[in-house]
């Protein structure tokens, strides 16, 4: 087990896309969690590229192989984990907030969120606070993960919080936000439910919440 997370982030590190995404079947066909090939295979080789990128000079064809074999073990493992989900256990809305146009953390929230048994509804990136409130409202969402990267995403997040509270729909989701731009205290003023460092823990807490909330209405 430990040897095939060790070659996935290997292989993501030498962006080889096609062995990224033969690995990931791999680990799962060994039992190995959805989480833990995120943690331990596809975050590690990343962390691995980050400490490269801080001293090498990169080029754009390395970078570019390197984000094809990030996005293919991403979508390998999406696929895997949603034929093993039987039921949904909720529905969650994924988007990064206006004027941001960071993406990355917000598809590793969703794919840790499907394998948690969440339906999810990604609004992609740039996305101002009244789309969070308008989907939320239509696609009846449990739970609201937004992320943001940029000081500048606080003020449009507060916003978002706002315009829930506005429309009377704040007691209806469970509002997650996460990024480089946050803490946990920053989170509390915001008005946020909880805050997360990583996608992994937004899976845990998201589905620990509606698993929960669940329990109240039976």
């Amino acid at each position: 087990m430990e040897n095939t997370l060790e070659e996935i982030a290997d292989s993501l590190e030498k962006g080889r896309c096609k062995r990224v995404k033969e690995l990931v079947h791999v680990a799962i066909k060994e039992g190995v969690s959805p989480s833990l090939i995120m943690e331990k295979g596809l975050l590690k080789g990343m962390e691995n590229v980050g400490r490269r990128f801080k001293t090498e000079m990169v080029e754009t064809p390395e970078i570019l192989s390197i984000t094809r074999a990030l996005n293919g073990g991403m979508e390998a493992l999406k696929e895997l984990a949603e034929k093993n989900i039987q039921e949904k256990i909720g529905t969650a809305l994924v988007g990064t907030i206006r004027g941001d146009f960071h993406d990355i953390g917000k598809n590793l929230v969703r794919i840790m969120l499907e394998s948690k048994g969440f339906r999810v509804v990604d609004l992609g990136v740039d996305v101002p606070a009244h789309r969070f409130v308008d989907v939320a409202f239509t696609e009846r969402a449990d739970v609201v993960c937004c992320s943001g990267f940029l000081t500048d995403s606080l003020v449009d997040m507060r916003r978002m919080v706002e315009e829930f509270e506005n429309r009377g729909l704040r007691e209806e989701v469970y509002i997650m936000v996460g990024g480089s731009a946050l803490d946990e205290e920053k989170a509390k003023k915001l008005g946020a439910d909880c805050y997360t460092e990583d996608a992994s823990a937004c899976g845990e807490k998201a589905y620990a919440y509606c698993k929960k909330r669940k329990k109240r209405k039976k």
